[in-house]
């Protein structure tokens, strides 16, 4: 009786810390980019509206840009990137027109810039602003 109740204990013990590790190094990672990105969505559907990016949205932007290199840098699983590579989505170049996007000051470089945050992480569901006349 005591051989099975050790092994049980050694065997829960050993799927207690996969499931810890799979959940620290890979949902977890995985799913605060995903929330990051929605996030994202939404500021840039408020900022397209817009003919000049408010002061507290540009500090936002700043922030997520930061928080997005710094998962792309740490965070974020190797075979994850590689699977966003596959499906079309560039974070990278999304952080660099991100940082660009916060110093704009004409409304045709911001709609450009976040044109091009949306495609290079391939938020489809995000409004396009209208170019006035069309």
């Amino acid at each position: 009786m005591d051989m099975i109740l050790v092994s049980g204990v050694v065997v829960g013990l050993v799927l207690g810390s996969f499931g810890y590790v799979l959940v620290r190094f890979g949902a977890r990672p995985v799913l605060a980019y995903r929330c990051l990105k929605q996030h994202l969505a939404g500021l840039l559907d408020t900022a397209s509206k817009e003919q000049a990016i408010p002061t507290e949205v540009r500090d936002t932007l700043r922030r997520i840009a930061l928080e997005l290199q710094d998962m792309l840098d740490e965070m974020l699983p190797g075979w994850y990137r590689l699977a966003l590579q596959k499906n079309g989505e560039q974070p990278e170049d999304a952080v660099r027109h991100l940082q660009a996007l916060v110093n704009c000051k004409e409304p045709a470089a911001i709609r450009q810039r976040i044109e091009a945050v949306q495609d290079c992480l391939r938020l489809v569901g995000c409004a396009r602003a209208e170019t006035p006349g069309n």
